[in-house]
């Protein structure tokens, strides 16, 4: 006998038709957040989104806020030389090797160390960063070596989520969830973009604490050389003679802000110090737009700009750190 299905997903599933049947609601995509959050099914993107739509004023865990940790790694050690004209600590050097790791693309991996898969050069940089720790710089194999200064001098960075990453994990929890069949999985398209403008939505203004200090904003805009929305952070570095932010970009889309914002955001590119919604597939300002502030001549801001990593393929950047 067949099991008979929940009015849980029976409601889901009306909202999903509902949605591929041309009626944009976008409070039907929150539901169906919702709805799968504990559902996932390992679409680490799908279940970020809803933990964004549950915990809509702070996040000091998941994806986004390991993606701003390892960015602040990454990139320290060539701030205190170009700022403070300090040779990196050994430390922060082997730090740096392991983030960019963790923020690399398979294909980035494979390329700067032979081919060779993530866990492998997981193993092997693990192994070389405790020698090194410990001061057996003698124990070093060849192998160990090369992939420890393939990624400890480099600055490698890529954002969090991107958006048909976050349309396809989409998809995948709709029909692995029985709401969606696979003969009409392409019907789904037609509502892709609400998809990622609400992904922008809910993220834009929520709060992040690192637990160490260190806090600040997630914000949405268009303001890069591509006009693309995103979502970035702005993060206060101290320690330094003068003020320091480093902006960097955690969700990337290639949706052009000039087809999804109502004409009076067109020249307000962000990031956005007000709040947003979506209505009929547009972003649109509640309240009054507030400009942004213009910042003091001794304040210094490094752009960790999304747009960048089109340059080389998948979407990821990187480059040699001289160090």
């Amino acid at each position: 006998m067949k099991r008979r299905k929940s009015l849980h997903d029976a409601d889901l599933k009306a909202r999903l038709e509902r949605l591929m049947g041309g009626d944009l609601q976008v409070d039907d995509i929150t539901k169906l957040y919702v709805g799968k959050r504990s559902a996932s099914h390992g679409r680490a993107s799908f279940r970020e989104i809803a933990d964004f739509v549950a915990h809509p004023d702070l996040r000091n865990r998941g994806p986004v806020t390991d993606r701003i940790r390892d960015m602040r790694t990454t990139f320290k050690p060539m701030l205190d030389r170009s700022i403070k004209d300090e040779t990196p600590s050994l430390e922060d050097l082997l730090a740096r090797s392991v983030s960019n790791l963790r923020m690399a693309s398979a294909e980035q991996i494979e390329r700067l160390a032979g081919g060779r898969k993530r866990r492998q050069v997981e193993k092997i940089l693990l192994s070389a960063v405790g020698k090194l720790r410990n001061g057996a710089v003698n124990a070093l194999t060849k192998d160990e070596v090369r992939v420890a200064i393939s990624f400890g001098d480099r600055l490698i960075w890529n954002p969090a989520l991107r958006a048909q990453e976050v349309f396809e994990d989409f998809r995948h929890v709709m029909e692995k969830n029985g709401l969606l069949q696979k003969s009409d999985s392409r019907k789904l398209d037609s509502i892709r973009p609400l998809v990622i403008l609400h992904a922008i939505a809910v993220m834009h203004g929520t709060a992040f604490d690192l637990g160490d200090g260190m806090t600040g904003e997630l914000q949405a805009g268009f303001n890069n050389s591509y006009g693309c929305l995103e979502v970035t952070a702005i993060l206060t570095l101290d320690d330094y003679p003068k003020d320091v932010f480093l902006k960097v970009g955690l969700f990337w889309t290639d949706l052009l802000g000039r087809d999804y914002v109502e004409p009076a955001l067109i020249d307000h590119p962000g990031p956005w110090s007000f709040a947003i919604e979506i209505l009929g597939a547009c972003i649109k300002p509640i309240g009054n737009i507030a400009p942004n502030e213009a910042l003091p001549d001794d304040i210094a801001v490094i752009n960790v700009q999304s747009d960048q990593r089109l340059t080389v393929p998948h979407n990821t950047w990187e480059i040699d750190a001289g160090l």
